[in-house]
């Protein structure tokens, strides 16, 4: 109850601030907007960062906030005892440890079926794992290249690396796709497997099941189910994408944007 209470007023905290701090986003822009000087420039560098300096402390405890409210998710997790997803891994785990012993054909092709499925599995893991970091080092080599931009105007440069980023972007996630669906896939077919042996052998004792689990997979798994894991992944993330966006400030790509905006804004949409 304590944990259900610090989220909801966090929640409504974060939320509130959140709503003031765009409020007064809005007013500066009405301002600059209303103030300004169009044969001159409105939306220059230094009027905008002028404008925009009162408001850039309440932003980096916007900021902050956002990072608190992440770690807090992490310190006290949201717990719905209400809705149970059924787990596909779980039911196997149960099933395996109730595969009693048998022999015959009909025995082992089942035990077949349910190895084979393991090996199926770890194959289409690691294929998708390859594709996914063959598409981020292609991505890679093209973004990291200044070449590729030089000498290019701004559409044409977005336009020439969406024709190379799109397609790796688009196989990365058509594999990864893939892969989920067919772990489904595979996990049902290895519980039916499992269900006819016990149903064919309710006679005999029942015992552990003498599957040696794949220890690479149970490792993999592990490691990425680590809640420590899943943070250094997404504080990863987040460390490129403010890399990237600081690249964009001091090649002066912010201001590019911010000029598109205006002429949109002011031309397209009409608001000038």
């Amino acid at each position: 109850m304590k944990a259900q209470k610090i989220r909801l007023y966090y929640g409504i905290f974060l939320s509130v601030f959140t709503a003031v701090l765009g409020a007064a986003f809005i007013a500066v822009a009405i301002s600059i907007l209303s103030d300004g000087n169009w044969a001159q420039g409105a939306y220059s560098r230094d009027i905008v960062a002028e404008r925009l300096f009162p408001v850039s402390i309440p932003f980096y405890i916007w900021i902050a906030a956002i990072i608190a409210g992440f770690v807090l998710s992490l310190v006290y997790p949201y717990k719905d005892k209400a809705v149970k997803i059924p787990q596909e891994g779980a039911t196997l785990r149960r099933l395996k440890a109730r595969i009693p012993e048998g022999s015959g054909e009909a025995y082992d092709g089942e035990m077949k079926r349910v190895r084979d499925e393991n090996r199926n599995r770890l194959i289409v893991y690691i294929v998708c794992a390859a594709i996914c970091f063959a598409c981020a080092v292609a991505s890679a080599i093209y973004l990291l290249q200044p070449a590729n931009f030089k000498g290019l105007a701004a559409n044409d440069a977005m336009f020439k690396m969406m024709l190379w980023v799109l397609p790796c972007v688009v196989v990365a996630l058509l594999s990864c796709v893939f892969a989920t669906v067919f772990e489904k896939y595979s996990q049902l077919c290895e519980i039916s497997a499992i269900k006819r042996l016990i149903s064919s052998y309710k006679g005999n004792p029942v015992i552990k099941a003498d599957i040696k689990p794949n220890k690479v997979l149970a490792a993999l798994k592990k490691f990425f189910s680590n809640k420590y894991t899943l943070l250094g992944i997404r504080s990863g993330v987040a460390a490129i994408a403010v890399t990237f966006i600081i690249l964009g400030i001091f090649n002066e790509g912010a201001h590019d944007v911010l000029i598109k905006a205006i002429n949109i804004c002011t031309e397209c949409i009409g608001l000038g």
